[in-house]
């Protein structure tokens, strides 16, 4: 027997759009500031409190095998937003942060590696395929509606999927992917 929620989220994604084609991955989001840190690069050190730690299959670290990073150093990549309707909320938000990929590329993510591990503060969990944070502009969220997300509700980051735009992600508007307060990403 189907719950609920399986039979809504599909024909929501249909009602919204079912029969149109997904956006560009560039004409989803507007470009807020320009990217002052580059792949290749090294990343810094955090001169502010730390609010991701990243591990796994990177081949760029600024700590002997992981990265650490504070707000400042993931928006040097160049922040981002677009607007797009709360699941839990119901309401349209505009969302500001960084585009996953760019995230992945700074990393220099193992070509081979597959999916991220992301968990929050509250310890909910989930693994993320790489390849929808690769084909999707996805944002590392930082901001919401223009304030930095604290960590008693969003903060410090959420992923956020453009889900309105790209009526072939469905699967991405279900709830569960909607995490919040992340603290720490594993590269698998």
């Amino acid at each position: 027997m189907h719950n609920r929620r399986q039979w809504i989220v599909p024909a929501l994604v249909l009602f919204m759009g079912g029969c149109a084609t997904d956006a560009k991955f560039d004409d989803v989001y507007t470009q807020i500031t320009p990217p002052q840190l580059q792949t290749g690069q090294p990343i810094p050190l955090p001169k502010n409190e730390p609010i991701l730690k990243v591990t796994g299959r990177l081949g760029n670290t600024n700590q002997e095998d992981h990265i650490i990073m504070d707000r400042q150093t993931i928006e040097s990549l160049g922040l981002v937003e677009y607007s797009v309707l709360d699941l839990f909320e119901q309401q349209d938000r505009v969302f500001q942060g960084v585009l996953m990929r760019d995230l992945l590329d700074l990393w220099q993510v193992d070509p081979q590696a597959k999916a991220i591990h992301l968990k929050a503060l509250n310890d909910y969990n989930i693994q993320v395929p790489i390849v929808w944070l690769k084909q999707y502009p996805v944002i590392f969220a930082l901001q919401q509606d223009g304030e930095n997300m604290q960590s008693d509700y969003r903060g410090p980051a959420m992923l956020v999927f453009p889900y309105q735009q790209f009526p072939s992600i469905s699967e991405l508007a279900e709830k569960s992917y909607w995490i919040w307060q992340i603290a720490e990403i594993n590269v698998q």
